[in-house]
């Protein structure tokens, strides 16, 4: 028999095609092959599925702790729909399965359908489907999600539905591009009998309709994650400690993911009989080694970097679902916060759109997208986006595990690590010269008290970093410099000394120590060791920086001068009063000439030159002086300006000296009000303002309101200072005499 041609090119070849209609599907040959199936032998077989909740998960002997209070509200929720959404590895399952669990206690029917992906949501749907009569005939059409939906809005018991792992909830939209629209595999709940509980990381309110109540899972609260990390570790009375107990479940952040690992380690670790110095068998070795980063502790067998990826992929998924949604800066995003220190992040003063956008990692970056990045990693939970209170700065908090394994680690390419490190520096430094240029000044102490962590953070990575990226480390090197006078600014004692050591010695070895910069930096170590009380020290330091400065600017630069001021004011310290007045005065009249009268620097020399005049006995003219001065300083810089309140001390000081008791009383009164507003109570400044106010109480003979303050000022300076502070122990000598009086 003659065949015609192949219509589809096939070169004469024979071909056929065949096309079934109702229940016979369409079948084609080519190339002399047929296949055609008719019928229910062309129906594929679905893989094997059970919607029973997976009941067998939960343990008696691990209660879940915690959640009561969302249990109950996820029990007689407003709304008929729920989202449990949050973090991978904080409990939404668990939770989830605690409320089927209850809910079938009660007399509910409770279905258990995972939607990690669509094939097996919708197998699980067709087999609730069937679970609720409908045949495999009436699954086949298009309209399953439909007829089910009807079923469900018809029954009059009660009944449960948790869809588990929806991380993607497009695929819960059905037919329709929105799954808000309700005509998907998700829908509102008509029916008062009914609940919906989905669980999913993605808490993003665009992403679900308005009928759904989100509930957002967070760490568990410290003595929670305490009593979850010692279930796990099977209450073992060698573990330690309930506050060791306490300090590991914090830093572990409270995710009842890591809980579990670290208590099923420590319980594995206990059971075994044989001595063992590498085994961690305590809270606090636990807590030592994540310290010390050593994430492979908890995984015998596996190498620092398994260790890391057994940890970090539960949040890993999420990041890959993000990047396939089109959103490329979001991993980065939480790469480059996790560069920063364990503490809450400034994200308005350190994310500048501006300086993002010069680093390789965010080409063309704008605020919307840094804003869309920062919204995504907060709606599944990644980090938390904290809304600033009282008109304090927003910022973003990391919980402490994904810090650990989003950072760039030492086995990251050294170029990808130089590139985040290197941000990081240049993003601290804008943020600083924006918004807090000038450490001293209590208008920036509130940028300072965000920003410190960060700044010293970043410097302390990059010096460790290997290649050591010179322009990053200088950038950190600055922020850490300013970020030490603040420190210094705010009363902290030794450490400022430490970090601004560490920053002259980055300075010396890549600029040299004669650079302006290096001798900048070596005025502000001399200024330390002097307030540490090393005066000798802080002179031999002034003197080097003087010598180089006579010779490369001259002796009357500015920047030579100043260490004229400082070298005089060591002598001062060290009793030479006189000499010290002779190298003011001549540092006065250049400073007049340079800057004129109302120049900080002319008015800090002219204090000085006031103090040195009280100091030989003119008690009166040193009174005169400080009042000019202090004049000035309200006139430019304000009340609050810490220059400001230091001659306003002093002219309380000379009044009491004077025996001006009543009148130095009030004038101390204000000055203390005001270093109470701007430098806190605790302030070693506030202190010694309140112990000279306490005395002139006691000079007027008001012994008893004079104990109280000075018992006060006591109490707080042995936290601030210590005991043996010489501060400490004038207070306390006093103390003891006011109370003597009192019982003479």
């Amino acid at each position: 028999m003659d065949l015609p041609p192949d219509p589809h090119g096939g070169g004469g070849k024979p071909g056929q095609n065949v096309t079934g209609f109702d229940r016979a599907q369409q079948a084609s040959q080519v190339s002399g092959v047929q296949n055609v199936y008719f019928g229910d032998r062309g129906r594929a077989e679905e893989a094997a599925v059970s919607i029973v909740p997976p009941f067998g998960q939960r343990d008696e002997n691990m209660p879940l702790r915690g959640r009561e209070e969302l249990l109950a509200e996820l029990a007689v929720g407003q709304s008929r729909v729920q989202v449990l959404h949050g973090l991978g590895g904080c409990g939404k399952t668990s939770v989830a399965l605690e409320v089927a669990y209850r809910a079938e206690q009660r007399g509910a029917e409770a279905w258990w359908v995972p939607a990690t992906d669509a094939s097996s949501l919708v197998t699980a749907m067709r087999a609730l489907g069937r679970r609720l009569g409908v045949s495999d005939d009436g699954l086949d059409h298009g309209d399953a999600a439909d007829v089910i939906w009807r079923l469900l809005a018809a029954k009059r018991e009660p009944w449960l539905l948790v869809i588990d792992n929806a991380d993607d909830p497009q695929i819960l939209a059905g037919p329709d591009t929105r799954l808000a629209a309700g005509r998907g595999w998700l829908r509102p709940v008509t029916s008062a009998a009914g609940l919906v509980l989905v669980t999913s990381r993605d808490g993003d309110p665009a992403s679900w309709g308005s009928w759904c109540s989100r509930h957002r899972l967070g760490a568990l609260a410290p003595d929670r994650a305490a009593e979850v990390l010692a279930d796990y570790a099977g209450h073992l009375p060698g573990l330690g400690t309930e506050e060791e107990a306490r300090a590991l479940a914090e830093r572990l952040g409270g995710l009842p993911l890591a809980l579990k690992i670290a208590g099923s380690y420590l319980a594995e670790s206990a059971a075994i009989p044989f001595a063992d110095t590498g085994l961690i068998r305590t809270y606090r070795q636990y807590l030592d080694a994540l310290a010390g980063g050593h994430l492979a502790v908890v995984f015998p067998s596996m190498t620092q970097a398994q260790a890391r990826e057994v940890i970090g992929r539960t949040w890993d998924m999420t990041l890959d679902f993000l990047d396939g949604r089109g959103l490329p800066d979001v991993r980065r995003m939480l790469r480059l916060l996790a560069v920063f220190a364990d503490a809450p992040i400034p994200y308005t003063l350190l994310l500048d759109p501006a300086t993002l956008d010069t680093s390789p990692l965010f080409p063309g970056i704008t605020s919307g997208r840094l804003w869309q990045a920062l919204r995504s990693l907060d709606g599944f939970g990644l980090i938390d986006l904290i809304p600033g209170d009282d008109g304090g700065k927003p910022v973003v908090r990391l919980h402490p595990l994904v810090r650990d394994t989003s950072a760039p680690r030492l086995d990251t390419p050294a170029h990808q690590r130089a590139s985040y490190l290197d941000l990081a520096a240049r993003l601290l430094r804008h943020a600083v010269d924006e918004s807090a240029p000038e450490p001293e000044d209590p208008a920036t102490w509130g940028a300072w008290q965000l920003l410190l962590p960060h700044a010293l953070h970043v410097f302390d990575t990059l010096q460790v970093e290997p290649g050591d990226p010179d322009d990053a480390l200088l950038t950190a090197a600055y922020v850490a410099g300013s970020a030490a006078r603040y420190q210094a600014a705010r009363g902290v004692q030794m450490l400022p000394e430490v970090v601004q050591r560490s920053v002259l010695a980055v300075h010396d070895r890549l600029l040299g120590a004669e650079h302006p910069d290096s001798l900048g930096i070596r005025y502000w170590v001399a200024y330390e060791m002097a307030s540490a009380g090393d005066y000798v020290g802080a002179e031999a330091e002034y003197r080097q920086v003087l010598e180089v400065r006579l010779r490369t600017l001259g002796p009357d630069n500015p920047e030579t001068l100043t260490a004229r001021h400082e070298i005089a004011r060591m002598k001062a310290a060290q009793g030479d009063h006189a000499g010290a007045e002779a190298e003011f005065r001549e540092v006065m009249a250049a400073r007049l000439q340079a800057f004129g009268p109302d120049h900080p620097h002319t008015l800090t020399t002219r204090h000085c030159i006031a103090y040195e005049m009280a100091e030989r006995g003119d008690l009166a003219g040193a009174e005169a002086e400080f009042r000019e001065v202090l004049a000035i300083r309200l006139r430019v810089h304000g009340p609050g300006y810490p220059y400001t309140l230091a001659a306003w001390y002093e002219v309380a000081r000379m009044l009491a000296e004077q025996e001006k008791y009543a009148a130095a009383e009030a004038e101390f009164r204000e000055v203390l009000a005001e270093r109470r507003l701007w430098f806190g109570p605790d302030h070693p400044d506030t202190l010694v303002t309140q112990h000279w106010m306490a005395w002139a109480l006691a000079m007027q003979g008001n012994n008893d309101e004079a104990e109280t303050e000075m018992r006060a000022v006591l109490n707080a300076q042995r936290q601030v200072l210590g005991p043996d502070h010489p501060h400490t122990q004038t207070s306390a000598a006093w103390v003891d005499y006011l109370e003597r009086q009192r019982g003479g």
